[in-house]
C-alpha cells in the first residue's frame, strides 16, 4: 500500500469509490483529459453513479488513438501508485445508444462481470 493510502484511515483498496477523495481525483483527471482527436469529453456517468467498486462513463462517439490509450493509462498508473490500489479500465461499445463507446473503470475485483 502506498504511503498517501496508508495515511487515510478506513480506506480500503478494494472500495476505492467509497472514498469521495479518491474519486473525485480520479473523475477530476478523467475530466480533463484531451483526447487526440475530440479533446475534452463532458463527464456523464453510464448506468448510475459510482459504486464503491466501479463506474462508467459514456464517452459519446468517439474513436481512439494509442496516444489516448497510453494517456488514460499513465493517469491509472500514477493514481494507483499515489493511493496503493489497482484500478484498471476497459472500453466497450454502449447497448443502449448505437455508436457511443463506454469507459469502464474498475477500482477493485468485488466489481461485478457482465458477460452476454
Amino acid at each position: 500500500m502506498s504511503v498517501g493510502a496508508a495515511s487515510r484511515p478506513g480506506f480500503d483498496p478494494l472500495e476505492p469509490f467509497a472514498n469521495k477523495e479518491l474519486l473525485d481525483e480520479l473523475v477530476g483527471e478523467l475530466g480533463k483529459f484531451r483526447y487526440k482527436l475530440y479533446g475534452s469529453i463532458p463527464i456523464r456517468f453510464h448506468r448510475g453513479e459510482p459504486t464503491a467498486y466501479e463506474f462508467d462513463l459514456n464517452l459519446g462517439v468517439v474513436h481512439f488513438t494509442e496516444q489516448d490509450f497510453q494517456r488514460l493509462s499513465e493517469i491509472f498508473q500514477q493514481i494507483n501508485k499515489k493511493w496503493g490500489t489497482r484500478m484498471t479500465f476497459c472500453i466497450y461499445p454502449s447497448k443502449d445508444q448505437a455508436r457511443d463507446m463506454i469507459l469502464n473503470v474498475r477500482g477493485s475485483p468485488r466489481a461485478p462481470a457482465e458477460i452476454d
